[in-house]
């Protein structure tokens, strides 16, 4: 046999074995968008927003709500034995309640009894959680059967003896429980606490690897995950519009897909991030120098509220977008730019409604973290988006109103064409999501971060096992 022909024949056997593994119907998990207005100056310039599910941890099982993030590794709760303010606003996980709990330091060992346990403090943003690890059951709950699932051949003999994992998933895993939580960003929203999707290489270890132990029970028809994210409602509301979002576990929904998915490869998958090559940016077909050099990444993160850009490129990018607007205008229904993001296979292209605030904002008005996302001194993770990650069109940063244009605070009335006497009214603007990334190597420098507005316009799969990330166009009201 021709080498040809062994070469065709394998990458037919890919194809078929993708197209079966797209075809598994998986268990769908409900998430709730939460959605707070921020204020500038009295005015509501734009929303955070967060999507969480519903999980419990330990016997007899104690509920939570959590953010399915696959910008971190790890699952973290509020500890009982936090008494800040922050843990007091949500449920708190009792270890001691639970029959199944051990606690153990960060390499899996039992903490021998009066002596002092491991730590740990994880940078979110503006904030942090310092924790302990506890080893105990985590189930996701509620889990529904899509179209089909139950008469499934891809559902494993182990799924087919258990029916009530259908209904709860669990799995034995290390548990981060918050001794402290800082205010920002946790304070603000109604989930409890983090499940983080990241690959096993982003927690301290497997044994923090939620989907990791869930992928080997055998329960799920397929190593696989996927996010539908609702965008807010055209009438820039932030209420969602009504459109429920999900997480298909176990495969994907095609009904959330207007097509079959294009995938990517994770590049340098040993850091633990979904991050897939981006070999160019362009605004309406013109290519920008970022990417030109070929090490460009981008981070898909469904904790995160903005487009991250590599500083100091994302100045650049955010004049190109931008546009004048009058009073009360639809930023989604602007006429601007399309901006489009060039990764193997695909070409991901997003339009004003998918990248732009949906509120015009003044000159004057800065809601846009002038630090940015950075590298946490206090963890493995960067501190990247926890806040930024966690809201969606402000970064929780409490960056204040910037100073006005030089021209708007030098001019004259008379050479602004404003009779004297008065008010100049102050210019309207709509602005994109987007912030700055300062990453060093080996993430940065030219790291991408692509959170919501790229998640809204297309539907994103993670395959665990051969470390791909599918797109496509979500099948959107």
């Amino acid at each position: 046999m021709s080498p040809l022909l062994v070469a065709l024949l394998l990458a037919f056997a890919a194809a078929a074995a993708a197209a079966a593994a797209e075809e598994t119907q998986p268990y769908l998990v409900a998430l709730r968008r939460e959605s707070i207005p921020v204020r500038r100056k009295g005015k509501v310039v734009s929303h955070k927003t967060s999507y969480s599910g519903s999980i419990s941890a330990g016997t007899p099982p104690q509920d939570f709500s959590v953010v399915f993030d696959t910008g971190s590794g790890h699952v973290i709760l509020p500890a009982v034995d936090c008494e800040n303010e922050t843990c007091k606003l949500h449920r708190r996980y009792n270890a001691s309640a639970s029959t199944s709990a051990t606690p153990v330091n960060a390499d899996g060992t039992e903490v021998v009894d009066d002596e002092p346990c491991d730590q740990v403090t994880i940078g979110f943003g503006t904030g942090e959680v310092t924790g302990e690890f506890i080893k105990d059951v985590v189930c996701l709950t509620g889990l529904v059967p899509s179209a089909a699932s139950s008469s499934s051949a891809a559902v494993s003999a182990e799924a087919a003896a258990a029916p009530a994992a259908f209904e709860r998933l669990c799995t034995e895993v290390t548990v981060v429980q918050a001794v402290e939580m800082s205010a920002q960003p946790f304070q603000a929203f109604e989930f409890d606490g983090i499940l983080g999707l990241g690959l096993s290489s982003l927690a301290l270890s497997e044994e923090f690897s939620f989907f990791r132990w869930a992928s080997a029970s055998g329960l799920l028809p397929a190593p696989r995950f996927a996010f539908f994210l609702a965008a807010e409602d055209s009438g820039g509301s932030g209420g969602g519009g009504g459109e429920a979002s999900e997480m298909a576990l176990g495969g994907i929904n095609p009904e959330r897909a207007l097509g079959p998915l294009s995938w990517a490869p994770v590049a340098r998958p040993e850091l633990g991030y979904w991050q897939v090559e981006i070999r160019a940016v362009r605004v309406q077909g013109v290519e920008l120098d970022v990417c030109r050099s070929g090490d460009c990444r981008g981070v898909v993160d469904t904790g995160a509220s903005h487009l991250g850009v590599p500083a100091p490129y994302d100045e650049d990018l955010e004049a190109l977008l931008t546009r004048e607007a009058g009073e009360g205008t639809d930023c989604h229904s602007i006429e601007a730019p399309e901006l489009e993001i060039e990764i193997p296979g695909l070409n991901l292209t997003l339009r004003p409604e998918n990248y732009m605030r949906s509120l015009p904002l003044r000159g004057d008005i800065q809601v846009k973290s002038a630090i940015g996302i950075v590298m946490s001194d206090a963890g493995k993770e960067p501190s990247s988006a926890r806040a930024p990650l966690l809201s969606s069109s402000a970064s929780s940063s409490s960056a204040a109103a910037a100073a006005p244009p030089a021209a708007a605070t030098t001019a004259s009335p008379a050479a602004a064409g404003t009779a004297p006497g008065k008010k100049r009214k102050k210019r309207q603007q709509c602005r994109p999501r987007v912030m700055p990334v300062k990453l060093p190597a080996p993430l940065g420098p030219k790291l991408f971060i692509l959170g919501e507005p790229v998640l809204h316009r297309y539907y994103t799969a993670f395959d665990w096992d051969t470390q791909q990330v599918g797109f496509a166009l979500a099948a959107t009201r």
